[in-house]
This record gives C-alpha cells, structure tokens and sequence, in this order.
C-alpha cells in the first residue's frame, strides 16, 4: 500500500481527507477524480466497469484510502482491494473484502461493504 502523509495545514488537504478523519477510510470514486486535485496526481486513471457487467460472484477491484493513528500521527495508506460480489441492485452492489488486510484498519477481510458503480475500477476476467 502506498502511504499519503496528512498535510500540516489542513487548507492543502485533499477533500477525499474529510472522510477519512470522519469514517476512517474513503474508497476512490470515477467521478471526483473529475475534480482537478481531489486526488493525488501520481495515481493512474483507470477504466471502471459499467454495473450492467456485474454479476454474483464476480470479483472487483476498488481503490481505498485508510487513516492509521490519531491526531498529530494520522497517515493514510492506499492501495487495491478485491472484493467477491454477493448482490447487484440498479445503482449499486454489496460484495465482501477477499484481500488480506491489516487489523488496524477499518476495513476488514470478509467484511461486506456497499460499492457504488463508480468505485469499481477493475473486474477480474478469469479464462475459463
């Protein structure tokens, strides 16, 4: 995972920061990537997958962003995590967290989250 440190004056945070200090994480989103600076600049663009190409059992990939330590020694680490998708709806899906993580983060491995269609940035293609 890549680490992000929080800047010292909290006007040169990224906006993407203000849910990482309320919910402790935040997943990247298609659509604030739009918004020049939301994110950092070094990370790629990705291709995202309409949620008309969803199924069950499928695997995702989103892109998080978690805050580790408090106050003063808050950082952020980002990186891939794949998910298994249990249920497609119209305008969004749960799927539950395959990628082995930390305890220290508050997102946990067999966890299921809700994901919105723009925060799917791959789904896995598997030969068969």
């Amino acid at each position: 995972m890549t680490v992000i440190k929080f800047p010292k004056k909290p006007s040169n945070e990224p906006p993407f920061f203000s849910d990482i200090k309320e919910d402790d994480y935040h997943i990247y989103s298609l659509n604030n990537a739009k918004t020049p600076n939301y994110y950092p600049p070094e990370l790629p663009k990705y291709p995202g997958v309409a949620l008309k190409n969803i199924q069950e059992d499928d695997v995702i990939t989103i892109r998080a962003f978690l805050g580790i330590g408090k106050g003063q020694n808050l950082r952020v680490e980002s990186g891939y995590i794949d998910l298994q998708v249990e249920v497609v709806s119209e305008d969004r899906l749960m799927a539950t967290i395959l990628t082995d993580l930390p305890g220290e983060f508050a997102l946990s491995t067999g966890e299921s989250i809700e994901v919105f269609p723009e925060e799917i940035l791959y789904k896995a293609e598997i030969d068969g």
